[in-house]
């Protein structure tokens, strides 16, 4: 697995992007790759891309639900190159441009960065 960013994983003052960091009375249930605004958005492996999924309906931020065969998930914080729904992307093949969610979140402390989970 690669980083669907080139970039390391977020730690900031809203938080750690650490897989069950601390999320008030939650733990986060993926991992948060630092991004850029506007930079592509590599696969993190060979999967399927199944269909877009959005994180909060009243927020302007998209992603994508993906399955590799053995475990299904998602990825949000970027729009996805929508001629990709339905098949299969290989690691490190460019699937879309990231957003900007410290924007969105009105959190001008959060660092941008594409969430990445495990459902199954």
């Amino acid at each position: 697995m690669i980083s669907p960013t080139g970039k390391g994983i977020r730690n900031d003052s809203e938080g750690s992007g650490e897989y069950g960091a601390p999320r008030g009375s939650r733990v986060h249930n993926g991992v948060d790759y630092l991004c850029t605004p506007g930079q592509d958005v590599y696969a993190p492996f060979t999967m399927m891309i199944t269909r877009v999924s959005i994180p909060k309906w009243e927020l302007d931020l998209s992603g994508i639900a993906w399955d590799s065969g053995n475990s299904t998930g998602k990825m949000f914080y970027f729009s996805p190159d929508l001629s990709l729904i339905d098949t299969i992307v290989h690691e490190g093949q460019v699937i879309g441009t990231a957003q900007s969610v410290s924007d969105e979140y009105e959190l001008p402390n959060m660092k941008d960065h594409i969430h990445f989970q495990v459902d199954r």
